[in-house]
């Protein structure tokens, strides 16, 4: 009989959470009144078989041995870099940005990939440096990583994804025990840099921040969607008003409902419970991926798990934040909701690196088959380590 990983409780915990939050958002979407279609044209359709591709990658990454992406991280990250280039020049352009490849009813936004690359490329940098304090030399050369990304990801222009790059370096950077006056410094240069910032936006990114502070400036314009998801959140009451009664939903009034804004549309049909619901499942998958980078038997495992964390609790609280009015409108989807292959399927691989982490705690790489019924020493002797019991 072979070792095989083995599921705890709360790998099946976490699967649940993660299957629960993938049928609310199907659930979500084909009640908001899209314009009918069938096949491939159509939304519903689409998100399912993106759903379901997701999943099996999910699980196949799962009982993968997620040392393995490690080993390939630079050359998974230089495909991120190359199709961020080439979706400059070959890009569809969509909303005033160019990010994604069209393949016939099928679109590819490279910046989903690039995220989990980024998270594993600088875990296996960090974990390069295990037991060495990170000096200022080994900090700096961290920061060339999501400095790529991001000016690539300016030039389509993404300011929301360009942000989640520096937010994951940021958060690993930290997980990694870098010094806190390294990390200090970046935070002031950050906001010392914020005035340049405003100067270099582009036009419609300065009205998404002057009307985050009051939408009622340009009420049909800049701030019509802000306010529009304020009134959805706030009509759902209790219970929610269900798909007949949710009429900014229904009639339209809240525009790009089934990306950016799907939270305000979950909050106007199911009420207050069911956004509790969702914010208690992402919170159960965010519990247990703190938990897994707590526990990790490696580095780069724990930096991984970290940097996961740091990306799905940020992108929820962005995305979340833009329908209830405490963050600015950036374009940044909800996780395993909001309509959207690219991000629904790498979400899937990343959250399947982490049952791996979890699952192969303790365990050597590359681990051979034993017998059931040999003795203690044939064991150690065939898996070549010692037993540390």
């Amino acid at each position: 009989m072979m070792d095989r990983p083995q599921p705890r409780p709360m790998d099946a915990a976490v699967l649940l959470s993660i299957l629960g939050l993938i049928t609310l958002g199907l659930i979500t979407l084909s009640r908001i009144g899209l314009p009918p279609s069938a096949g491939m044209d159509s939304q519903i359709v689409r998100q399912s078989i993106f759903a379901l591709v997701g999943i099996f990658l999910f699980a196949l990454v799962a009982y993968s041995d997620y040392r393995i992406v490690g080993i390939v991280a630079w050359v998974l990250f230089a495909v991120s870099v190359l199709l961020l280039i080439l979706v400059l020049f070959f890009g569809v352009t969509r909303y005033g940005a160019q990010r994604w490849f069209l393949f016939g009813p099928i679109q590819f936004q490279p910046s989903e990939l690039a995220k989990f690359t980024e998270i594993v490329l600088l875990a296996r940098f960090f974990a390069k440096y295990q037991g060495e304090p990170i000096k200022f030399r080994i900090f700096a050369l961290s920061a060339l990583i999501p400095a790529l990304l991001i000016a690539l990801t300016l030039l389509q222009p993404d300011f929301g994804t360009a942000m989640i790059f520096f937010v994951v370096w940021f958060g690993i950077a930290f997980i990694a025990g870098s010094r806190t006056l390294h990390l200090g410094a970046v935070v002031l240069l950050s906001i010392a840099a914020a005035p340049l910032a405003w100067f270099l936006m582009r036009p419609y990114m300065r009205e998404r921040v002057v009307t985050f502070f009051d939408p009622t400036i340009d009420p049909l314009g800049a701030g019509y969607n802000v306010l529009q998801a304020r009134i959805a959140v706030g009509s759902g009451g209790l219970w929610g008003r269900g798909s007949t009664g949710a009429t900014q939903s229904q009639l339209e009034f809240l525009r790009v409902r089934d990306t950016d804004f799907i939270f305000a549309v979950i909050a106007e049909h199911l009420g207050f419970v069911g956004s509790i619901l969702v914010l208690s499942l992402f919170s159960i998958i965010f519990a247990y991926a703190l938990v897994v980078a707590i526990r990790a038997s490696d580095d780069f495992g724990r930096y991984v798990a970290g940097g996961i964390l740091v990306l799905l609790a940020f992108e929820v609280f962005v995305s979340i934040g833009m329908n209830v009015g405490i963050s600015p409108v950036t374009g940044i989807t909800l996780p395993l909701m909001s309509s959207g292959g690219s991000s629904l399927v790498v979400t899937l691989i990343a959250l399947g690196t982490l049952v791996s982490i979890s699952i192969h705690r303790g365990m050597p790489m590359f681990n051979p088959p034993t017998r059931v019924g040999l003795p203690a020493r044939a064991r150690r002797a065939a898996i070549g380590i010692r037993d540390r019991a």
